[in-house]
């Protein structure tokens, strides 16, 4: 699992344009936790960290840890419902849901409080 998480998040953090330590302050994370992750130093993050990691970088943990190859197939696999067409339009918004949806499935409730308030302050700055 370390391998793919390592890869992934640079994956994401490179397709977002951000650099590792905004991602892990954003995430609610310690500025290193990207680069311990990176460079060994952390070898199991928990479940929580990794979820809030999933919200900024915008895609679903599953996808981070590799038990996923689709950015947001998690959510649909808890019985997500579908997404309306105008969505499309707020791609962030629908990603933030999904997150929050597995969130709560898997009993993160936190994490999921976490990615609530990170979406609504988004939504505010727009």
């Amino acid at each position: 699992m370390n391998a793919i998480l390592k890869e992934r998040i640079r994956e994401r953090v490179s397709a977002l344009k951000i650099s590792w330590r905004r991602a892990s302050l954003e995430a609610g994370l310690e500025a290193g936790f990207i680069q311990d992750i990176i460079t060994g130093r952390s070898q199991h993050p928990g479940e929580d960290a990794v979820a809030s990691l999933a919200t900024v970088l915008k895609c679903s943990s599953a996808y981070l840890t590799g038990q996923s190859d689709d950015l947001a197939s998690a959510a649909g696999a808890h019985g997500a419902t579908a997404v309306p067409s105008d969505a499309a339009q707020r791609p962030d918004a629908v990603m933030a849901l999904r997150i929050v949806d597995e969130l709560l499935a898997a009993g993160h409730i936190e994490a999921a409080r976490v990615a609530v308030r990170r979406a609504l302050k988004a939504i505010a700055v727009e």
